[in-house]
């Protein structure tokens, strides 16, 4: 990590500061010399337009002092005092009458910064720019300044005014459809969006609380739309960002931390200065216990991270939810704290008390049918100091993990073959998920990588499971133990992922640890690349961030289990048959329908499907490690090794030949009403992948790259040729599946080789290539359902809202196969086809015949022939 001016510390006692733009003096404060006379009249006049405008009017004093009168506006009073603090502005959905955008209980949007000025006519809101930062002092101060104003957003007239005390009218700021705080997401046509039109004659202001650190406005906004009226209750709120900045702890790739970027201007560097600081909450020692603190003793914070519950969870849950709080106490006292997380009720005897005020933390239950949970948090823009965490608890995450829990364990565990789980059953999952979420608001970022750190074998072994679990990292999407069998739990073997994992125990020590005499982030640096190092080669502590949009490093996935998948899954398939052969007798119900049988069937069928697409990222595929400049001979991105891929080809495709054996035991057909060809896309999707420009053009990446033990393109083509069109080279009678299975790829490279343009006009393998497309698409609409039906809790839009927030670091993209290189080896791959399939016509049994004779015919135009 690059090591910059020992200014940064001004900077950032500048970001406290708004600039002069932001921060005028307003004239009228300053005094003025004038006759006695003149000056008491002035001052009678304003002193009775000021008395005039709040009249009657209710007062809240706090931070800001409020007024709402009898008209129901908002008068806000402006001091001088007011002028010098940074504020956040943050926007929660209190209520809604309908939850096609947000629920009750959530943020909208992305907490933003502002800064007031004033004039002798108005106040000015000022959004503050705080990515781009300049080093006090330097020659190019001034220069950074101009180019750097914090824009004015909003404009507010003064009413009144009497000495040091302005007063303005705020109420068409939270009664309207502000642009920057609107509850309307433009993105989405739906009831409450795009044509929804702001109805004021039915918009009020619902209520003010005025503290010493912060404001809170709720108001009543309503829409008219084509589908009908939209109402929803809105709760703003204002609140003073800290004097005295907590210090900044630089990003490291190579732990998973949320963090913000800035950059930094100075004329001491060749270069703009880019930076991020990760997202933490502030917890220190009290002061009489810093010396105890770097001794080594475990002290108590100054202050806790105190998370309420909320009253609507029922009492059956609360002790899960709590202990999943409390349960990070652990991972603190690695970095020297103990007692940091306290799980409290809602109080009822607390008057002040209010879920939607921005100053209490809450695991809230959003009644709602969403099958989910999330856990963002708000942090102090200039420093990353996490202000408020919350869990957003949907009701139907109980679906979800009961889903999970049955079509993962249910051929291990009797306890979890029925329709209700008993309560100790369920907690056990309710914990985890609320672990896993707290860990998020304390700044943690999914570690998709974690579960990829234990040898398969390992998840049988009572006491490796009982010690670890399934992961060695709760923010892994952890999932339980499908390789254990049958016998194993009876043995002692764990059937669910830790209560805090050992990466999640490190990840704190590292991002909450404080180190005596360091000043500035850089001084840190030192210790806490000592902390990393310690752990530097056991894949339990190695961090994998999220992949986005496909998923190309199979090492780094999420819902998986162990460091060889198709062993893994070789065990959940097994799991799996046994499950689904047992369905009926084990949820039937007599004289009941079939919707819970068929609810867990589909759950089942996920599973199956989360096996396949674990496998698929081997084909083409790439692990990617976040390296720094320490001497290592590892490759930042090395290709997967040839007999890794072959490996998982053969076990693909074995899966596209008996996938309805496994998943279509006849039972199930005939009490559910399946059709038998469901699965034959199965076979599409899978041919799909092995032969897609993506899969090919890693191959071609990975030849050219000089790394030891990798395919070549043409080797890759001979493999996946003897493999998909094994049967067909042996002479056996092709079944159904091995006909799906091989007319996708005769299609798939007829289209690649552009031999008929006409084929390849809406994706041409030309110019740059053709990038990867997503195989799963090709599903079919069976298939694509049952997917729809297996959701994912945490899901990152549902938790974060910008670009600085983000569950991932890798988005990524598929690789390109150049038409240089592409075509012709595509083309002498149909060729082989081709002259494969000449030589078996007349052989086999009618249905291969006819197979045989339409592709030769269907080939020999495609060839002119």
């Amino acid at each position: 990590m690059m090591k910059i001016k020992s200014l940064l510390l001004a900077t950032m006692a500048l970001a406290i500061t708004a600039d002069a733009a932001a921060n005028v003096e307003m004239s009228i404060f300053k005094k003025k010399k004038k006759k006695a006379a003149t000056e008491a009249s002035s001052s009678a006049k304003k002193t009775d337009k000021f008395d005039k405008a709040i009249n009657g009017a209710t007062a809240y004093h706090g931070m800001f002092t409020a007024y709402v009168n009898k008209k129901g506006e908002l008068l806000l009073q402006v001091t001088k005092s007011n002028l010098d603090v940074l504020y956040l502005m943050a926007n929660r959905m209190v209520s809604t009458s309908e939850n096609a955008n947000f629920n009750a209980g959530e943020m909208v949007g992305t907490p933003f910064m502002f800064s007031l000025s004033a004039d002798t006519a108005n106040v000015y809101m000022h959004s503050y720019q705080n990515y781009e930062r300049v080093v006090p002092g330097d020659p190019i101060e001034k220069a950074f300044n101009r180019n750097f104003v914090h824009p004015i957003m909003k404009t507010f007239k003064i009413k009144a005014s009497r000495k040091d005390t302005l007063l303005i009218d705020m109420t068409s700021f939270f009664v309207s459809n502000e642009k920057c705080i609107t509850p309307i997401r433009q993105s989405v046509n739906t009831r409450s969006t795009k044509s929804a039109s702001f109805d004021a004659s039915a918009s009020k202001l619902m209520g003010v609380k005025s503290f010493e650190k912060n404001l809170e406005i709720t108001s009543r906004l309503n829409y008219n739309a084509e589908s009908g009226a939209y109402t929803v209750q809105m709760r703003r709120s204002i609140v003073a960002l800290p004097k005295d900045p907590m210090k900044m702890r630089y990003q490291d790739s190579r732990v998973g931390y949320f963090s913000t970027k800035f950059y930094t201007y100075s004329s001491n560097k060749d270069y703009i200065d880019p930076k991020e600081f990760i997202h933490r909450w502030r917890v220190e020692p009290k002061d009489e216990d810093l010396e105890k603190y770097y001794n080594g003793e475990l002290v108590e914070p100054k202050k806790q991270i105190v998370y309420y519950v909320d009253s609507a969870f029922p009492e059956k849950w609360r002790g899960a939810i709590k202990a999943g709080i409390e349960d990070w106490n652990l991972a603190f006292e690695a970095a020297g704290f103990k007692n940091v997380m306290v799980a409290k009720d809602y109080p009822t005897d607390d008057p002040n008390f209010d879920p939607d005020d921005i100053r209490y933390n809450c695991i809230r239950y959003m009644a709602t049918g969403t099958a989910n949970a999330a856990g963002p948090s708000y942090v102090d823009p200039r420093t990353g100091e996490i202000l408020v965490g919350e869990v957003m608890w949907y009701h139907n995450v109980i679906a979800l993990v009961h889903e999970w829990r049955f079509a993962q364990t249910a051929a291990v565990d009797a306890r979890v073959r029925k329709s209700t789980f008993d309560d100790d059953v369920m907690s056990e999952s309710l914990r985890y998920v609320t672990s896993h979420e707290v860990g998020h608001t304390l700044g943690l970022m999914h570690n998709m990588g974690a579960s990829y750190a234990f040898p398969v074998d390992s998840l049988r072994s009572p006491s490796f499971t009982q010690k670890y679990g399934t992961t060695p990292s709760i923010m892994d999407y952890a999932r339980n133990n499908y390789v254990a069998q049958p016998g194993d739990l009876e043995r002692g073997v764990r059937m669910v992922p830790p209560i805090i994992g050992v990466y999640d125990i490190h990840a704190i020590n590292w991002g909450y640890r404080l180190f005596k005499d360091t000043k500035t982030p850089e001084d840190e640096y030192k210790y806490l690349n000592a902390i990393i190092e310690a752990k530097k080669g056991d894949p339990m502590y190695k961090f994998g961030a999220q992949q986005l949009f496909l998923t190309v490093d199979p090492t780094d996935q999420m819902e998986d289990l162990g460091d060889d998948h198709m062993k893994a899954n070789d065990y959940g398939i097994k799991n799996l048959k046994k499950i689904i052969a047992n369905i009926p007798q084990w949820l039937g119900v007599k004289n009941d329908d079939y919707e819970e049988i068929q609810e867990m069937y589909k759950a089942c069928l996920s599973q199956y499907m989360r096996y396949l697409t674990h496998v698929m990222p081997y084909l083409g595929g790439v692990e990617y490690t976040d390296l720094v400049q320490d001497g290592s001979k590892e490759y930042a991105k090395a290709y997967i090794p040839k007999a890794k891929q072959k490996a998982a080809m053969e076990w693909l495709v074995n899966q596209a030949l008996h996938c309805s054996d496994i998943m279509l035991p006849k039972e199930i057909m005939r009490v559910l009403g399946i059709d038998s060809n469901s699965f034959d896309n199965f076979q599409s999707t899978i041919a799909a992948k092995i032969y897609s420009p993506g899969a090919m053009g890693g191959i071609y990446e990975g030849e050219r790259s000089g790394q030891k033990g990798l395919y070549t393109l043409d080797g890759y083509l001979n493999d996946a040729y003897g493999i998909v069109f094994r049967n067909s080279i042996q002479g056996k009678n092709l079944t159904q599946e091995d006909m799906n299975l091989q007319t996708t790829v005769v299609l798939a490279l007829s289209k690649f080789s552009n031999l008929d343009p006409s084929m390849s006009k809406e994706s041409p393998l030309g110019g740059r290539g053709l990038a990867e497309k997503d195989p799963e698409l090709a599903l079919s609409e069976f298939m694509a359902q049952a997917t729809a039906d297996s959701h994912s809790f945490c899901n990152a839009g549902c938790a974060v809202s910008s670009d600085e927030v983000s569950y991932a670091r890798h988005n990524m993209s598929g690789s390109k196969l150049s038409a240089g290189v592409g075509r012709p080896l595509i083309t002498a791959a149909l060729k082989k086809i081709h002259n494969l399939y000449k030589s078996r016509m007349g052989s086999g049994d009618a249905r291969t015949r006819a197979f045989y004779e339409y592709q030769v015919t269907v080939l020999n135009k495609l060839f002119k022939k």
